[in-house]
């Protein structure tokens, strides 16, 4: 005895597929911005939240602020980390005594 059942599985795998597909898109995205506090920051640099703030306020560095929190994205701050720049002159530059030519 034979049976034969009238649907298109592959057509629904497909259509899951492509369902799965789009799912997984929106996961990524979803993933893509996400805001660091100073708190999380200085977890993740195993540092003071002092040391956190003052990198925060660095000009260079790419912080801005939500309502009264200081967040950063954490892309910006990876790409920050790339970049090579002078310490000593940025500290300066941060400071509320301008030292600069004050050598």
């Amino acid at each position: 005895m034979t049976f034969y059942v009238d649907t298109d599985i592959d057509l629904n795998i497909r259509k899951l597929d492509e369902l799965l597909e789009k799912l997984k898109l929106m996961e990524d995205k979803s993933k893509m911005i996400h805001f660091v506090t100073i708190k999380e920051f200085a977890e993740i640099r195993n540092c003071s939240l002092a040391t956190a703030r003052k990198i925060y306020l660095l000009p260079s560095f790419p912080s801005e602020d939500v309502g009264k929190t200081k967040v950063a994205e954490i892309n910006s701050i990876i790409n920050w980390y790339s970049q090579k720049r002078d310490k000593r002159n940025e500290l300066l530059d941060c400071s509320k005594n301008n030292l600069r030519g004050k050598r």
